[in-house]
């Protein structure tokens, strides 16, 4: 034989050769699938390559996301409860504030500044009108510090006011009583009651009595 045949032949002794082994291998992988034990490895291999898959692109980024979106709203949560706290102190001041204003409508009231001389006057009259008392001269005398308290002329003045009226004693036991409840601030200092022959049921009275002024109108 020539040369170039023994190569064609060497050739072919090779391609049967891998074609064999080629077979070989697939009867390996035949007889390996053939095994049930080796066919659930395969199987539980891909279902555990598949989860850690799944896991990874679907379910991590969720959690992570969920965790990130928790995490937001318990700080939101920690404002809303921080926020709550100040609008309750904030409701309880104000209900406080408004408790004092209304304190000092109150002391306001009972303490007139001196521009309110002649509605205080004009209050004690009415009051001596709706308790049939006669009023005959209501003569207020000049503001003047409470000897009695010192340091007094710091925020208030008194203001001696002396009243002389004809009243029975029914009326005029009113009109005490309305002075002691009215909304200014009034102390009665002295009381005297004189009978008169002329008008029998109709007592002459004296009445002299503090009221008390502000000076915040002076401080201002």
């Amino acid at each position: 034989e020539t040369k170039p045949e023994k190569a064609a032949q060497v050739m072919d002794y090779n391609d049967i050769l891998e074609q064999i082994k080629r077979l070989a291998k697939i009867e390996d992988v035949k007889e390996f699938l053939s095994d049930e034990n080796a066919r659930n490895y395969i199987i539980t291999g891909v279902a555990a390559v598949f989860i850690a898959l799944y896991l990874s692109f679907a379910i991590i980024p969720k959690f992570t996301e969920l965790s990130r979106t928790s995490r937001v709203v318990n700080d939101l949560n920690d404002k809303i409860d921080l926020v709550s706290s100040r609008v309750k102190r904030l409701n309880q001041t104000t209900k406080k504030l408004e408790a004092l204003r209304k304190e000092q409508a109150s002391y306001t009231e009972q303490l007139p500044v001196a521009k309110d001389i002649p509605k205080l006057l004009e209050g004690l009259s009415s009051m001596a009108k709706s308790s049939k008392v006669k009023i005959l001269s209501i003569t207020p005398s000049p503001l003047r510090a409470d000897a009695k308290v010192a340091g007094s002329e710091k925020y208030y003045m008194e203001m001696p006011v002396r009243i002389t009226a004809k009243s029975g004693y029914h009326q005029l036991g009113h009109f005490v009583s309305n002075l002691e409840r009215g909304k200014r601030l009034v102390i009665i200092n002295d009381l005297g009651i004189k009978n008169s022959s002329k008008t029998p049921r109709m007592h002459d009275v004296r009445i002299v009595l503090n009221a008390y002024v502000s000076v915040e109108e002076k401080k201002e």
